[in-house]
Order: C-alpha cells, then sequence, then structure tokens
C-alpha cells in the first residue's frame, strides 16, 4: 500500500498588523483526529487550507462525499461501508463540475493510511473533497485540490436517545436540473438548503423538506425522505430532484431483503401528512425517524414497525465482518482489537 509523505509543520502565519482583525486560532473539535491528507501529504488538519483566490472559495467549486466507517461485530476491523460506490459518486461529480480527476483511485489508500496514523479505532466519518485550489476567474480551468479528513462519530441523537423529529414541508425548493444538477455533491447545491433550514428550526421544526420545482417532494438538506404507508415504502424517484443518494439506495435493497414493498414516485404534502411512519436517512445523519411532519403526528410514529426492521437491518449491514461488494475492511492494530 503506498504511503505518502507527512508534513508536520509549516511556515507560521505572519504577524497581524497593529490594528488589523486577527483570524482565531483554529480550534479542534475533540472529535476531530489530527491528521488529515491535503494536496499530496499527510498535515496537521489546521495546515489543509485553500488559497483565498481560489475557484472553491470564489464560485463554491468543490465536490465532496461523507463516507461512514463502523467497527465490525467481532471488534476485530473496521468497514468502510460503501466506499467505492461513494467514490464513483465522487468522480461523476467532478465530471459534472470540469474538474480533472486527482487520483480517486488512491482514496481507499488514503483512508487506510489516515486510519492507522490517527489510531482510529472505531466509528468514524471521511470525507474526501475535490476542489478548484487555483486562483482565477469564472472561466478559468480548474486545477484539482484532493484532500480527505477523517473525525469520530457515533450514533446522532435521534438514534442514541430514540428521539422523533418534528419536519417542516418548506416552500424553498431544490434548482431544477436545468438551472444546476441535481446529482452533483457540490457544496453550492446546499447553500439554499441552509436557508430553508434555518428558517425552519426558527420556527422550531428540527429539519425540513423540500420541495421540486412542480411542487412535490424532493429531498431534506442532506438526506433523504421515506414515508411508511399501509406497510409500504414510498421515496422520490431520482427524477424529482433527488441526490442519487448512497443510504437511499441501501435503504431500498435492505427493504427488498426484508420484503417490504418499495416504490420510488412523485409524492405530495398529503402523502406526508397521513403517512403512518416516516425517516429520514443520509450517510451523516444514518437514521431520523421522524414523529411530526408540519405539526401532523404519524399515527405509528412511535412503534414505527418497518422502519425500525430496516434501521436494524442497516446496522447488522455496517457491522457484518464480511465485505459486501462496495465495502473496504481494514484490521484494527493489534492492541486495539477484541478478542
Amino acid at each position: 500500500m503506498r504511503r505518502t509523505r507527512t508534513r508536520h509543520s509549516r511556515r507560521p502565519p505572519p504577524t497581524p498588523r497593529p490594528g488589523s482583525r486577527a483570524m482565531p486560532t483554529p480550534v479542534r473539535s475533540p472529535k476531530t483526529f489530527p491528521l488529515c491528507h491535503h494536496d499530496g501529504a499527510l498535515v496537521p488538519w489546521e495546515t489543509a487550507t485553500l488559497h483565498a483566490a481560489s475557484l472553491a472559495l470564489r464560485y463554491a467549486v468543490s465536490v465532496f462525499e461523507g463516507i461512514r466507517i463502523y467497527r465490525t461485530a467481532d471488534g476485530r476491523g473496521l468497514k468502510v461501508l460503501e466506499l467505492h460506490p461513494h467514490l464513483d459518486r465522487l468522480a461523476a461529480s467532478a465530471g459534472m463540475m470540469w474538474l480533472p480527476d486527482p487520483g480517486i483511485d488512491r482514496i481507499p489508500d488514503i483512508i487506510a493510511e489516515l486510519v492507522a496514523q490517527n489510531g482510529v479505532t472505531d466509528d468514524a466519518y471521511i470525507r474526501p473533497s475535490i476542489s478548484a485550489g487555483n486562483p482565477g476567474e469564472l472561466g478559468q480551468a480548474a486545477q484539482p485540490l484532493l484532500t480527505v479528513t477523517i473525525t469520530a462519530q457515533g450514533r446522532k441523537t435521534w438514534l442514541a436517545d430514540d428521539k422523533r423529529m418534528k419536519v417542516k414541508l418548506s416552500a424553498w425548493q431544490r434548482a431544477h436540473d436545468l438551472a444546476f444538477p441535481s446529482a452533483a455533491k457540490n457544496i453550492s447545491n446546499y447553500a439554499g438548503a441552509r436557508i430553508a433550514m434555518l428558517e425552519a428550526k426558527s420556527q422550531g421544526f428540527d429539519n425540513v423538506v423540500l420541495a421540486n420545482a412542480d411542487g412535490y417532494l424532493s429531498e431534506a438538506p442532506t438526506a433523504i425522505l421515506f414515508l411508511v404507508k399501509n406497510g409500504r415504502l414510498m421515496t422520490p424517484a431520482l427524477s424529482e430532484g433527488v441526490l442519487p443518494s448512497i443510504t437511499r439506495a441501501l435503504t431500498l435493497d435492505i427493504a427488498a431483503e426484508l420484503g417490504i414493498p418499495a416504490v420510488e414516485t412523485r409524492l405530495t404534502r398529503a402523502d406526508a401528512w397521513t403517512a403512518d411512519e416516516a425517516f429520514l436517512c443520509g450517510t451523516g445523519l444514518e437514521y431520523a425517524l421522524i414523529g411530526q411532519i408540519d405539526g401532523h403526528v404519524l399515527k405509528r410514529a412511535d412503534a414505527a414497525p418497518v422502519s425500525q426492521q430496516i434501521i436494524a437491518r442497516y446496522f447488522e449491514r455496517a457491522r457484518d465482518i464480511r465485505a459486501a461488494a462496495g465495502d473496504l475492511i481494514l484490521p484494527l492494530p493489534d492492541a486495539a482489537a477484541v478478542a
């Protein structure tokens, strides 16, 4: 496995001029591991910076993925779940944004080295990104810069504390495919969703689902919507402006395994209000059960029997010591392995 060079220090930043506003020193979250991969080297994450005039910062030319690592059920390994589908989507996003490939095929080796060098022994979250790192004007060709970060990440509060979300169906819309490709996981695709999210939170909701240009339901800012009605699973079709989510595809596969009928279709507000159960899912979120939609209490939100079957099977799959076609399993250090 090829190793990248490691840089542990760089030239210190200049001393701010008197009267100037100095940028605060970055403070690393306790969950962030100290080393990341940036521009061909392992570096302290605080030094993984972009040029202030880069195309990434000026015009939001940066695509990314979120990938989960799970400790396997036997305690001896770490599974990088659905790694290869994530990397395929990263390549597709880069192509749509006219970003040359900076070496996506090296990412499995980079992840393995980050895990080893940072001493990762439990569930974590990987974020590979490809950014246009060069300064320039809007029409200038991009020079791609690959960054891969890793943070410790267990369950979010919705699963950890068995909480139910209050969700708003927003009037804000996902951009039409003729305005911007919904399949591109580019950072600019999240700006409008952030506005909708903040508006919903200011009104007492936990999350929001956006509509598409035709008024049908699309997706949440970082997650996919699933409804359950009369035992049948329903989710917006990809043609409704939905990101081709890896967790969405895995959820549909799990439903098929469990014999749960599922349909990808157009969904209305009324479909959501009258659902028996509902949940959001995505790599970072994993799963979050929904209790209310626009104040309408879902009938089976507390028990959520269909949703709970799917969630249980997801974690069985995530921690299985066997690797499916898209997975990568890495060994734990001997000292960390559980007999």
